[in-house]
């Protein structure tokens, strides 16, 4: 008969129930070796696990040393049985070793289609569908049989709240046992999980022959029943022929947010913060209490929102609970009652009221700590000590928080690091954005150039693996801004790219990378061709020139090229305007970019250059009439066109006769600016309606695809400013029937009629 190459713990990772009997049961053995489950090249990281300041959740990180970057991430967390292993042995200063397969390798297989069987359980979990075969996804069919909502409620029932060590063992013993019996010709029985388990034997034969008095092994339940002294172990020669990933390990925070939507080793994820108070209160010997903190928790939470629930309402959905636990034939509730009492009682039978509530209760905002230094790269490192001396620990959350930042020098302030803080903070998150991690975003994008900012700050796990992956280029986020808008600028083809790095370089601080993104905007300048492109180069050029003081930049060797730009602009503007629809939005948005900056009053620009090009557009009949319409309406803004001209130019080109592609597309660019002026001029929709009257029904369908998309723009008041001037011009009816007719909800019959008759049209 088979034996146990050493006494094996089978776990579910991250069951609280698995975590205190794994300590009661090395409290019982008290072996000279503990051997987890676990990356066996990471096995030098575990020291870090009893530091005074590391706080879990934490995670190991593998990553290979060469681009494309593959990532491995295997997390801790206080409740799970690997963590308070570890623990147990090195505060006992036992040897505790990992014996699964070095990430080197697993860095090496991940591309395989294997897949493990703890993975499995993770992603039936998340996607639950009872139509898969029952040996594709077990789990599923026992919630299915049971009668349970799903396989975690029914595992809670099951295991989570039991007593006894030894039942507890060999009860997940025999799961693990018959899931591997169910799974034996299953196509996902890989060959990667038969070559983890034979590298387990090998390690646990190793770590046993060196004569220790004992060993204890903590892995998964599914592995568990193989890891015999029958069954063969990796051989040396075997060892030898797998290939090996060049990769970096090392530590890194994570948090509870994270754990609770991941995808492998999954058990108990989706509630971390409840899971923790489990484990918590029964280590406490206080089980009973987790049914009431939960609930009164949650009635916390939402009288923190605003939603006042009393005493007895939490009392009452305690009594419900317990209710529903009973009807389910268990004596303790899961959290699937928990839950289902605090929708009844606490949200009156509506979810929506605690959705948030639950979610704060359920996963909580936890984020694992790190002792500085411990096992990180050099730019996480350099990362950690910004946000420290930056004083921005109080956004390492996992949630989004506003930031908001004033740029120029603060004077109440005593020294310069003080009095220039925000500034310092807005070039450390503006080149963390380079680097494209995640941590800060910045809001109000419209509001260009200004010495005030607005973030929303949210750290998350991911932040820390893509520090660790761009660890690769510098050493330090500065260093590795700079190396990212290098290869940035190697990349752009045009003035706007390259000036938006060039903008990006000012925001970052980076003088080197300013001088070179500033020499290629010269270069490009000479061979600019698309208006869009110049555009948007002299709207970020501006940017840096106006505000470039706020961050030390010297804007005067921008100058001659914003210049330059801007000359170049004004000459491609009239020939841009010939053109499709598509292209003329992306006009539009340029002709808008160069207006703004023409009358900012810088001495590098002349207004009436660009004045001059604006009315040939207005003027001429062989543009796009969006643009000819667009550039009037410009115009008529800066006082430009009198009385007299706007009236000949709308007669003009509302005259009976006129193409409806040509006469209502130039209406529809009109109004887009300065409406409060054009409803004034009653002369202005009195041609408009002389002109549509006399539209054949064929053109005057084809007229309703500009006037639609001319008044989506406007609020439901312009709407009615509308109608009152109409009401003017059509002196048979009065505003408010109009209004009424406007505003009238068409019936099914109306809109049926309406669609066959547009039926041909693209009204989008």
């Amino acid at each position: 008969m088979a034996k146990e190459l050493a006494p094996v713990f089978g776990v579910r990772h991250f069951s609280p129930a698995a975590a205190r009997h794994v300590l009661r049961f090395l409290d019982e053995r008290d072996p000279d070796v503990v051997l987890i489950e676990g990356p066996s090249d990471a096995t030098d990281q575990l020291v870090h696990l009893v530091h005074k300041k590391t706080e879990p959740p934490v995670a190991i990180l593998a990553f290979t040393k060469t681009r494309p970057v593959r990532s491995l991430v295997y997390p801790l967390a206080a409740y799970c049985a690997e963590w308070v292993a570890a623990r147990w042995a090195l505060e006992k200063k036992r040897t505790v070793r990992f014996i699964d397969l070095p990430a080197s390798i697993f860095l090496e297989l991940r591309d395989d289609e294997a897949v493990d069987p703890e993975v499995e359980e993770a992603t039936a979990d998340a996607q639950p569908d009872r139509s898969r075969a029952y040996l594709d996804d077990p789990y599923e069919l026992i919630a299915h049989v049971t009668g349970e909502h799903d396989h975690e409620t029914w595992w809670e029932r099951q295991f989570e709240h039991t007593h006894e060590v030894d039942a507890y063992r060999s009860a997940i013993f025999e799961f693990g046992k018959g899931l591997r019996d169910v799974r034996k010709d299953a196509p996902r029985r890989t060959e990667e999980t038969l070559l983890r388990e034979a590298y387990m034997r090998r390690e646990i034969r190793d770590a046993t022959a060196k004569g220790k008095k004992s060993a204890v092994v903590v892995c998964g339940a599914y592995h568990a029943p193989v890891l015999t002294d029958d069954l063969p172990a990796t051989t040396d020669a075997e060892l030898a022929k797998l290939k090996r990933a060049d990769c970096v390990l090392t530590l890194m925070p994570y948090s509870y947010l994270r754990l609770s939507s991941q995808s492998g080793y999954g058990a108990g994820n989706h509630a971390p913060s409840y899971f923790e108070t489990v484990f918590d209160e029964a280590r406490a010997g206080t089980p009973d209490r987790v049914r009431a903190r939960y609930l009164a928790s949650v009635a916390d939470a939402l009288r923190k929102s605003g939603q006042t629930r009393s005493s007895a309402d939490v009392i009452e959905a305690l009594r419900l609970a317990e209710g529903l636990a009973a009807l389910n034939g268990s004596a303790v509730p899961t959290l699937r009652d928990l839950r289902d009492a605090a929708i009844t009682l606490l949200g009156h039978g509506d979810p929506r009221p605690v959705e948030a509530a639950l979610r704060a209760v359920e996963i909580g905002t936890t984020v694992g700590r790190l002792p500085p230094g411990v096992s990180r790269t050099a730019l996480q490192d350099d990362f950690h000590q910004l946000v420290k001396t930056l004083k921005l620990g109080a956004y390492i959350e996992d949630k989004d928080q506003k930031l908001e930042l004033d740029l120029r020098e603060d004077r109440t302030k005593k020294t310069k690091e003080a009095a220039f803080l925000d500034r310092a903070r807005s070039t450390f998150l503006h080149r963390l954005a380079v680097l494209d991690v995640g941590f800060a975003k910045p809001l109000a994008r419209e509001q260009r150039g200004t010495s005030r900012e607005v973030w929303s700050v949210r750290w998350t796990p991911q932040c820390e693996i893509t520090l660790a992956e761009k660890s690769l280029l510098a050493d330090s986020v500065e260093a590795g801004a700079a190396y990212a808008l290098a290869l940035e600028l190697e990349e752009a083809k045009d003035t706007g790219a390259a000036t938006g790095t060039l903008l990006r370089a000012a925001s970052c601080e980076l003088a080197d990378a300013l001088s070179l993104a500033t020499r290629k905007v010269q270069e490009l300048t000479v061979d600019e061709a698309g208006f869009p492109s110049a555009a948007e180069a002299i709207a970020n050029l501006s940017d840096v020139v106006r505000y470039g003081n706020v961050r030390d930049v010297d804007p005067a060797p921008l100058r001659p090229v914003l210049a330059q730009l801007y000359l170049r602009a004004t000459l491609l503007l009239f020939g841009a305007c010939v053109c499709a629809d598509d292209a003329a939005k992306l006009v539009r948005r340029g002709i808008d970019r160069v207006h703004e900056v023409a009358f900012l009053g810088e001495d590098d620009v002349d207004p009436a250059r660009w004045i001059e090009e604006v009315r040939r557009v207005a003027e001429s009949d062989d543009r796009h009439a969006f643009l000819s319409g667009y550039a009037t309406g410009l115009l008529i803004e800066r006082g430009i066109l009198d009385d007299d001209d706007i009236d000949r130019e709308v007669a003009r080109r509302l005259s009976p006769g006129t193409h409806a592609d040509v006469g209502v597309g130039w209406f529809e660019g009109l109004v887009q600016r300065n409406r409060a002026a054009l409803f004034m001029r009653k002369s202005l929709w009195a041609s408009l309606s002389a002109y549509v009257d006399a539209l054949d029904d064929d053109t005057f369908r084809r007229a309703l695809l500009y006037l639609r998309r001319a008044f989506s723009t406007f609020s439901q008041g312009e709407i009615r400013r509308v109608v009152s001037v109409l009401g003017e011009v059509w002196k048979g009816a009065g505003a408010p029937e109009l209004a009424a007719l406007v505003e009238r909800q068409l019936d099914e019959q109306e809109i049926a009629d309406l669609q066959g008759d547009l039926a041909d049209l693209d009204l989008l």
